[in-house]
């Protein structure tokens, strides 16, 4: 019998959080042209001010996202003969788990987006990455439901236009 997949397990929230501050990095062999991943606190004024917005909406939206994920899965398991089979079936209908919640992505999406509109106002020493906004600081505090359900996210929901911008 397989294992129940938790989304706060610790060696699924490393994965998911390797993942995500790697994967902007690949886009180099495409010719764009990365913000610096930099440590908490550092980066521009309006940098700090984003982030600490971004913790105190996305402290609430986690909780509610998990807790819709696990309704999910109760939903799932109530009306199957093979409760372990039902979870599986949940998470590859909706792989980010969670982070599938309506609107999660969305949010995540607006304020990656934000970090990049600071960054192109931004001297160069004051550039953050955005994954490194959106992740890395998280882990400096005590985050650590925020950090799992964000480490669900298959992939981060942007792309490059031909100018090398995020869209």
């Amino acid at each position: 019998m397989s294992p129940r997949i938790d989304p706060q397990d610790p060696q699924r929230v490393a994965r998911g959080i390797e993942r995500l501050l790697r994967a902007p990095r690949d886009l180099a062999r495409c010719g764009a042209a990365p913000a610096p991943q930099r440590p908490r606190g550092s980066g521009s004024d309006a940098h700090r001010a984003l982030f600490e917005e971004y913790v105190e909406i996305l402290r609430a939206l986690a909780r509610e996202s998990l807790d819709w994920w696990n309704e999910t899965l109760v939903a799932r398991t109530r009306a199957a003969s093979d409760p372990i089979r039902a979870e599986r079936e949940a998470w590859l209908a909706r792989p980010a788990g969670p982070a599938s919640f309506p609107g999660f992505v969305a949010f995540v999406r607006d304020y990656w987006l934000e970090c990049a509109r600071l960054n192109e106002a931004a001297p160069e020493a004051l550039r953050v990455a955005p994954e490194s906004l959106l992740v890395d600081w998280l882990l400096d505090g005590d985050h650590g439901l925020e950090v799992a359900v964000v480490a669900c996210m298959p992939y981060w929901p942007l792309g490059l236009d031909a100018s090398g911008r995020w869209i």
